[in-house]
């Protein structure tokens, strides 16, 4: 029996985000981030398939996983043992015959209008209900996927990481899956390097063709990173 794991590998149009760029995009703590990347998900979780790519000390993940992490660093804030993440992940990805069911929605209703959220909410939220030793609240999948663009098979396509605008995107399709200007792309380091360097916002904007808005969106994205 091989009993070997299924190796990610960079493809382009899927995106590729170092540690670096995980913490950037979804605002997490960059020392966090590392040690779930070269520690967990390598190691501990156990995964069939090894979801990272790159050498050691410089590992790198792909856009469907860039959304999968965000959950696994909360539940594991939250207080869900290792075992218990990489079951429901590995129980899921059977049930949706997917390798990344944490990137994955399902249609549900609330107040007559159509939403969606990801597949593992009602096992997180039936698990919550019977274990005594878990109560929190799992409003951060709720805010968490109303900034993710899901396409017609359910699939997460794009990410919107501002919490009050959709003018920077994360698109795995454009500029390799680094933050651009929506509609464009224009990438929003660009952008915030000319202002670091103390270019004008209406030079900015005049040299791009883009609106004042989204240059000051780009900028925002890059001093709340910082």
């Amino acid at each position: 029996m091989d009993n070997s794991k299924k190796i990610v590998s960079p493809h382009l149009g899927e995106g590729i985000y170092l540690i670096k760029d995980v913490a950037k995009i979804l605002r997490l703590d960059y020392a966090h981030v590392r040690r779930w990347i070269n520690g967990y998900w390598t190691g501990a979780l156990q995964f069939d398939c090894d979801y990272t790519f790159g050498e050691d000390g410089n590992k790198a993940i792909n856009f469907l996983s860039l959304i999968e992490f965000y959950t696994f660093f909360k539940l594991r804030q939250k207080g869900l043992s290792t075992q218990e993440l990489r079951e429901l992940h590995q129980g899921l990805s059977i049930q949706c015959k997917h390798p990344y069911p944490f990137a994955i929605a399902r249609d549900f209703y609330v107040d007559k209008g159509k939403k969606k959220n990801f597949v593992y909410y009602d096992f997180l939220q039936s698990l919550i209900k019977h274990d005594k030793k878990k109560q929190f609240s799992l409003s951060f999948v709720t805010d968490f996927i109303e900034k993710v663009e899901f396409d017609d098979n359910n699939i997460a396509k794009r990410f919107f990481p501002l919490e009050d605008s959709k003018n920077v995107v994360v698109d795995p399709k454009l500029q390799f899956g680094q933050p651009v200007i929506t509609g464009t792309t224009i990438k929003t380091q660009a952008i915030y390097n000319l202002f670091k360097a103390g270019e004008p916002v209406s030079n900015i904007c005049t040299l791009y063709d883009i609106c004042e808005e989204k240059a000051l969106d780009a900028i925002k994205f890059h001093k709340n990173a910082a």
